[in-house]
């Protein structure tokens, strides 16, 4: 039986700019038209981090630590929560605007820029990870050498340290050592720079975000300043998109 792959990487970008691989997302669809998503979490990654600041992975039970997670032939609430559904109105206009000819919502997660509002994880393409080596930091600041070191934790791939291959526990435990530290220095210096990477773009204000932005916010939820620093925008931006739709 013939079947065709996609493979995307769930990720989370911390406030020092730097990209956490979370959890490797395949769907694959057979010529006789069953399909499956699998997600394969990346607990050495998470493991580094805050989840009541990521939140978990909607529809997952992580707590079960599975090696995969398997959905066939249904549409996991992870996908069904941030991508357009096939009998949406504006779908076909949805897939060109990416470019896809083809229905195919891991796709146009990986291409799209709007962004769930619900949440900060995004979808990027999959690639596998690479290796990185560091020695003893010589010229480098300590605050700079620990932006490097833990962006490269953050991808998931072999990390060597002054000739020393990091386990996972040792991993996670500098993980977390490095945070601190660099939670530290941006007290300390709070005009430093750590972007590492391009990052996150910025959401789309399109419709369903802007609903998610006025419930939050008449609710009394979210404050206005909330809710235009989670969205990446201005409060004056905010409103007039607001007012656009009538709100």
């Amino acid at each position: 039986m013939t079947s065709r792959t996609n493979s995307g990487m769930i990720v989370w970008d911390d406030e020092f700019g730097i990209t956490y691989s979370i959890c490797r997302l395949d769907h694959t669809v057979y010529d006789d038209g069953n399909y499956e998503y699998v997600f394969t979490p990346n607990y050495r990654v998470m493991d580094m981090l805050p989840m009541n600041s990521i939140g978990g992975i909607p529809g997952l039970d992580l707590d079960l630590r599975l090696e995969r997670y398997v959905r066939r032939n249904m549409e996991p609430v992870f996908m069904t929560e941030r991508s357009p559904s096939r009998n949406r109105a504006d779908v076909w206009d949805l897939m060109d605007e990416v470019k896809l000819d083809r229905y195919d919502r891991l796709e146009w997660l990986i291409r799209t820029d709007m962004r769930y509002a619900g949440d900060d994880l995004y979808v990027i393409r999959y690639e596998c990870p690479k290796e990185f080596e560091f020695d003893s930091p010589r010229k480098e600041d300590a605050a700079r050498s620990c932006t490097k070191i833990l962006a490269a934790l953050a991808t998931g791939g072999k990390v060597t340290v002054s000739g020393i291959v990091l386990d996972a526990d040792s991993a996670v435990s500098l993980g977390h050592s490095l945070r601190l530290v660099l939670q530290s220095d941006k007290m300390a210096n709070p005009e430093r720079t750590y972007i590492t990477s391009a990052g996150r773009k910025k959401k789309r204000l399109d419709e369903s975000t802007l609903y998610w932005a006025h419930e939050k916010m008449s609710k009394s939820q979210m404050t206005s300043e909330e809710v235009a620093d989670h969205l990446h925008v201005s409060r004056s931006t905010l409103y007039r998109r607001l007012k656009e739709l009538g709100y």
